[in-house]
């Protein structure tokens, strides 16, 4: 399958991954305490529903995306939001931070990688988690086995990260999320990762 135009789909407004809020599963978590302060990092932030709810004054969150429409729309969406919030068009695979992160949040953007790029994903994360930072993955659509389907998104699950991740990251807990975005009932799994030091 040739790789998708992630730019041309959100030029035309192809975008129906959109669901036009914050999954559950990170309201929970920051209900919980979870998400620390500090630096947090959302890849493939899209319209940044996620980057405006992680928004608070005790954290610098940072979003990157491939498309500046997405950037527009973030814009358009989001007013003022509280602490320090700032959208990056950039390429993950690129991507340079001066620290790194606290925490990262990552939905429906590992699922969205071409499964020839996720060894990739795998080393950009062990470079930009601080140690002990967490890294947070909302696992959909999640099998177990994993099917042969094509995507995006391609299905995914815990022991697949798990091992592209090595030793570098150990894992805190992995559960079925029973409050999902309509249509992924069963399907998201919420794994977290503390980076070793």
């Amino acid at each position: 399958m040739a790789p998708v135009d992630w730019q041309s789909a959100w030029r035309a407004g192809r975008t129906p991954w959109d669901a036009g809020t914050s999954p559950p599963a990170l309201r929970k978590l920051l209900e919980r305490g979870v998400v620390p302060p500090g630096r947090v990092l959302v890849p493939g932030c899209g319209t940044g529903y996620d980057l405006a709810a992680l928004a608070h004054a005790d954290r610098e969150v940072v979003g990157i995306d491939v498309s500046e429409e997405a950037r527009d729309a973030f814009t358009a969406a989001h007013g003022s939001l509280p602490g320090e919030v700032v959208y990056e068009v950039a390429d993950f695979f690129a991507y340079r931070s001066p620290a790194g992160f606290d925490f990262v949040w990552d939905y429906t953007f590992f699922c969205a990688l071409d499964p020839d790029r996720r060894p990739s994903w795998a080393d950009v994360m062990k470079r930009l988690v601080k140690p002990d930072g967490v890294l947070a993955t909302l696992l959909f659509p999640y099998e177990d086995p994993v099917s042969g389907r094509e995507g995006p998104p391609w299905p995914v699950n815990a022991t697949m990260v798990e091992r592209l991740l090595g030793g570098s990251f150990e894992v805190l807990e992995v559960r079925e999320e029973e409050e999902t975005h309509p249509g992924r009932e069963g399907k998201e799994r919420l794994a977290l990762w503390r980076r070793q030091s």
